[in-house]
């Protein structure tokens, strides 16, 4: 059965202030397929002509969308890590595979902030709302904010096939005995040592890493959106 996952990470809201102003967003977009049709092949509706209010609420309401579509998909990362312990057994593939890979995908996800965060920027300068001389100087305040996110990416990754720490060693060291047909056993206790239990290990590390630094970007997010927020009401 399908479940909605846990939200580690909440999502930026979309600023009372505006709110009004986008309602009347629906019925142009209704007009607009009664007039075109579906958008089936464009992907886009046409609304023409917005009125200054509008087009502010549409602007941020690009940017919060686009956001919290990341901030979505973060959250089911972080879910299939803390699952991953569990259900390894039901998937197909190699669970250090696997982990591998979802620490990927967040970084992935991750990235995506710097990039709607300069497409946006490019926007709002053309709307006038910021000084186009000002472009590099917001990038690099953003990037600069950014760089605990790369910081831990290169900890985590570094784009190398080498994982360094106790925990990367024991995923790699009981996942080939398994794939080669062995297990390992605890000299001392005679215990057989578990996948489940290596990934438990290291999958709380990374969930936790990954949860906290999601949360301050989330944080600083919802700053630059009140900085929008306030931006546009002096245009």
């Amino acid at each position: 059965m399908w479940q909605q996952p846990t939200k580690e990470i909440e999502d930026i809201p979309y600023p009372q202030k505006h709110m009004e102003d986008l309602k009347r967003l629906n019925p142009l977009m209704i007009s607009s397929m009664e007039r075109d049709g579906p958008p089936i092949e464009s992907g886009s509706i046409n609304v023409g002509y917005l009125d200054k209010n509008l087009d502010v609420a549409l602007f941020l309401f690009r940017w919060v969308v686009e956001n919290n579509e990341v901030i979505e998909n973060l959250n089911l990362v972080l879910n299939d890590f803390k699952t991953l312990p569990t259900n390894y057994v039901l998937l197909t593939g190699s669970p250090k595979t696997r982990y591998y890979l979802l620490v990927r995908t967040y970084f992935n996800e991750f990235y995506r902030f710097r990039e709607i965060h300069n497409r946006t920027v490019k926007a709002a300068a053309s709307r006038g709302y910021i000084e186009s001389s000002n472009v590099a100087f917001v990038r690099k305040a953003f990037h600069e904010a950014f760089e605990s996110a790369i910081d831990l990416r290169n900890n985590l990754v570094h784009c190398s096939t080498f994982w360094k720490g106790k925990k990367h060693f024991d995923l790699n060291l009981i996942v080939a005995a398994r794939e080669l047909g062995f297990g390992i056993k605890s000299i001392e206790s005679g215990e057989m040592w578990e996948v489940r239990e290596v990934l438990e290990d290291i999958c709380s590390d990374t969930v936790n890493m990954m949860r906290d630094e999601a949360i301050r970007m989330s944080s600083l997010l919802k700053r630059i959106l009140q900085d929008y927020v306030d931006i546009v009401a002096k245009v």
